[in-house]
């Protein structure tokens, strides 16, 4: 009796409740939800209250390119911009997930309206807005699986304030956070439709299927049907011999969402699909069908010793925002290169080793494979047996790269985890032996002595360490060759300064790991120890969180002024002169060094033979990568470049833009006087090459043509009308001829018509089109109106339709609903 009353005295006792604790759950789930809000207000509030944009380089200047030239076609051709003239002499701008008509409804009231009045009309409130997504998604499942709110903000906030995350908007890569902000959302639903297996679930998983889809960026939804597609996978093994009948259900509910979700994404993918046969993602680098190259596609691997940066961000020498040479090469992992951290945070990792020990239940296991599945897919190259089998027989998995992308994910099922392992820590009084909670006190005091151990061994005997360490680590293989064919004698001397930043990064991420991970195993110690109430704890815990992901997610905001993503692109008086010809004119330039990547030229609408695009047409990628690192002239001539323009410095320390003409270059159309017929394309780019060949007489196609051609005495070609969708010329030629046009071959949309009858349009010169014409004067109209584009944009909005039936009819059958909007009981209406 005694030891049961020093018991009692022993455990943390309260008066009364505190005031949350007395709130109805959806109140506190409300103070749950408005602290989130609160920290993002924090931690993006130069975005949102001063108004800056993340950065002005990169890919946001190549986004504002696009918006800038087809808003262009927009404004001044009255038409949907389909096909983009300003970069690759011309490309469909749905090859870039570019399109003009807006039907992702949720999408764009979550980005366009409701995140504009939550974060007060910033001009990237569309940006800050997924994070947002995140935060409610996770602590939403998280409360559906019965979690505290604590436990429910703690998965939150992994996935949340992820610095892998956090760091998408400074690079750009907008549509990729868009769509992975769906992926916890999209589970949720997986969830709540095996739970209760009804048309409103199955019709809100079809919805959000399709807005994930429709975000635009198809590798990151990939992975989002992957995590659904796995917890169904598991969900079906284990029913299916308890429960044959409910499994059954739940895989034809789950088929059924799946079916109507993709045909809400049609739209999007009925013409990106036709596309991407004829683009690098359909085949890869120029010789390689039915998606890309094994060894392109595994270029950005993550190597199984770089799991250390999940503890340890620094340890492969990453930094977000490199100032020096040293530091823009500091990272020595395996990737080509790399500034984003995979850092998870101590607080939910602790918590989810916790939960893989002590909580090992039916959802914590498949939570635990899915991590294990994502990581494994994420060495890529480096761990062949998982990444080669899905890439050869996986469908889709071929048209993607960068394997350490799938690693966006990982904070999902984490966050999970550690939602489980804070419920167990916070409810061991409850479910633990005195004996079982004494040993865990011991164990987590014996890592915080050893980790202490290694903080003041690595603080007295600090060159010894980096002695030590330096001997086997902070060195990329192949690093010192490189180096010495670079730099010569001075190559070790750099080896030195690069080895010495490297463990300089790495000790301070250590030290600052001790301190938050003793920090929390102190906390929980004290908890253990009934030292601190269980709403301290809590609190202090989200604190510690917090403060850890904050000091790495700092690094990735650097804010920048609006005006500097103008002064990115400001315009001296010889890009003034381009632009006033090109009004006039029509011509192509050939953009060297910088300009090409950030698609400069687009912005300035000239027609450029050059830019940036992960999913460019394959034969325009073949001929840049056979002529245009050559130099050919000739295939510049050809493609109707005037001017070759690049940038120097002046004297003033200002960038002044350079032009040189071309004076060989040949117009928009022309007549030639022979043509060879190639019967591959190792020939074509044999006289393609070849010095003995001129694109103005002699024409290259891969068929025989109706009549013979001979050198003609008369003929002219003029542009009289060019739109970005449309052209006319007239014609006229003493004699049956082929008319080249420096425009791009490709048959999904593009037709011809000669005096208003169709022709045929010849692949010429491998990447051109070519069309035959009898003799005498003619019109020859080229129109682009690929009819994939048209059926994919019915079946969406149809798609739309029933969904939204669905869901009305979901709704209806609900009591709550049914009271609400007045109907009566189907026994009261009869009697």
């Amino acid at each position: 009796m005694v030891k049961n009353n020093k018991t009692k005295q022993a455990m943390p006792l309260r008066a009364e409740r505190l005031w949350y604790e007395r709130l109805s759950t959806k109140r506190q789930d409300l103070i749950a939800i408005i602290f989130l809000y609160a920290v993002l207000l924090m931690l993006f509030n130069k975005i949102i209250f001063s108004d800056m944009i993340f950065s002005e380089s990169g890919d946001n200047a190549s986004a504002q390119s696009w918006t800038n030239a087809i808003s262009n076609i927009e404004k001044t051709e009255h038409v949907e911009p389909l096909w983009n003239p300003y970069i690759f002499s011309g490309m469909p701008s749905f090859g870039a997930l570019v399109f003009p008509r807006m039907v992702n409804y949720i999408q764009d009231y979550l980005l366009n309206v409701l995140s504009k009045v939550i974060f007060f009309g910033a001009s990237l409130h569309w940006m800050i807005m997924p994070y947002l997504v995140m935060g409610c998604s996770m602590y939403l499942f998280a409360r559906r699986l019965s979690f505290s709110p604590p436990a429910a903000l703690i998965a939150a906030l992994t996935l949340m304030l992820n610095p892998y995350a956090v760091g998408l908007p400074e690079t750009g890569h907008g549509s990729k956070l868009i769509t992975l902000s769906y992926i916890p959302l999209l589970l949720l639903l997986t969830h709540m439709l095996f739970q209760r297996r009804n048309i409103l679930n199955l019709a809100l998983l079809s919805a959000i299927v399709g807005t994930m889809l429709l975000a635009k960026h198809p590798q990151m939804a990939f992975y989002g049907l992957f995590v659904i597609g796995c917890y169904f996978l598991y969900e079906v093994v284990l029913d299916v011999k308890t429960q044959p009948v409910v499994a059954m259900k739940k895989a034809a509910l789950f088929a059924a969402a799946l079916i109507l979700g993709f045909a809400i994404y049609a739209y999007h993918y009925l013409p990106t699909q036709e596309y991407a046969q004829y683009s690098i993602r359909g085949g890869g680098k120029t010789d390689v069908s039915g998606g890309l190259s094994y060894d392109y596609a595994t270029n950005w691997s993550f190597h199984p010793l770089e799991m250390f940066n999940f503890v340890i961000p620094s340890f492969m020498g990453i930094v977000p925002k490199p100032e020096t040479w040293q530091e823009a090469n500091a990272y020595w992992g395996w990737m080509p290169f790399t500034n984003s951290y995979v850092y998870i945070g101590v607080v939910p990792l602790f918590f989810a080793i916790i939960a893989l020990i002590y909580q090992r239940n039916r959802l914590t296991w498949f939570l635990a494979l899915l991590v294990v599945m994502v990581i494994f897919i994420s060495f890529g190259k480096h761990f062949p047996v998982v990444y080669a089998l899905m890439f050869n027989y996986f469908p889709f998995f071929n048209k993607f790269r960068i394997p350490s992308m799938i690693l966006h994910v990982i904070p999902i099922p984490l966050g999970m985890l550690a939602a489980y392992g804070f419920t167990y820590i916070a409810g061991i009084f409850h479910h633990a032996k005195e004996s079982e909670i004494l040993k865990l006190k011991k164990r987590l005091t014996t890592l915080i002595l050893v980790m202490s151990a290694l903080l003041v061994i690595g603080l007295v005997f600090n060159d010894t360490v980096y002695s030590v360490l330096s001997g086997f680590m902070f060195q990329k293989e192949g690093e010192m060759q490189q180096l010495r064919q670079q730099y010569g004698a001075q190559a070790s001397q750099i080896v030195g300064q690069l080895k010495a930043l490297r463990f300089e990064l790495l000790w301070k991420d250590y030290v600052k790991f001790a301190i938050v991970t003793g920090a929390v195993l102190g906390l929980v110690i004290m908890y253990l120890k009934r030292k601190v109430q269980m709403m301290s704890f809590a609190l202090g815990l989200l604190a510690i969180g917090v403060i850890d992901l904050f000091i790495l997610d700092g690094k990735y905001i650097n804010p920048k002024p609006q005006a500097a993503l103008a002064e990115h692109f400001q315009v001296d008086a010889t890009l003034q002169n381009l632009k006033a010809e090109s009004d006039t004119s029509l011509f192509r330039v050939f953009p060297t060094g910088s300009l090409d990547q950030d698609n400069t030229m687009m912005y300035h609408l000239l027609q450029s033979v050059e830019g940036y695009s992960p999913a460019k047409l394959k034969i325009y990628q073949e001929v840049r990568d056979s002529c245009f690192t050559h130099g050919n002239m000739n295939v510049f001539n050809m493609l109707n470049v005037k001017y070759l323009v690049g940038q120097q410095q002046a004297q003033d320390g200002s960038v002044q833009t350079i032009i040189q003409p071309n004076q060989h270059y040949l117009p928009r159309a022309w007549f030639v006087d022979s043509v060879v017929i190639s019967r591959s394309k190792e020939e074509t780019f044999s006289i393609l090459n070849s010095s003995n060949w001129n694109p103005r007489t002699t024409a290259i196609i891969e068929k025989e043509l109706p009549a013979p051609l001979s050198k003609l005495d008369s003929s002219s070609a003029a542009v009289t009308k060019f739109n970005s969708r449309s052209m006319t010329i007239a014609a006229y030629s003493a004699k049956p001829a082929l008319l080249v046009v420096s425009e791009i071959y490709y048959p999904a949309g593009w037709k011809a018509y000669v005096d208003g009858t169709e022709t045929e349009i010849y692949k010429t010169n491998h990447i051109l089109r070519s069309v035959m014409l009898p003799a005498g004067t003619h019109t020859i109209e080229f129109m682009f109106d690929p009819q994939k584009y048209t059926l994919g944009y019915m079946i969406t909005q149809t798609s739309w339709g029933l969904t939204a039936f669905f869901i009305v009819v979901g709704l209806m059958r609900i009591p709550a609903v049914r009271q609400r909007i007045g109907m009566k009981k189907r026994e009261e209406r009869t009697a």
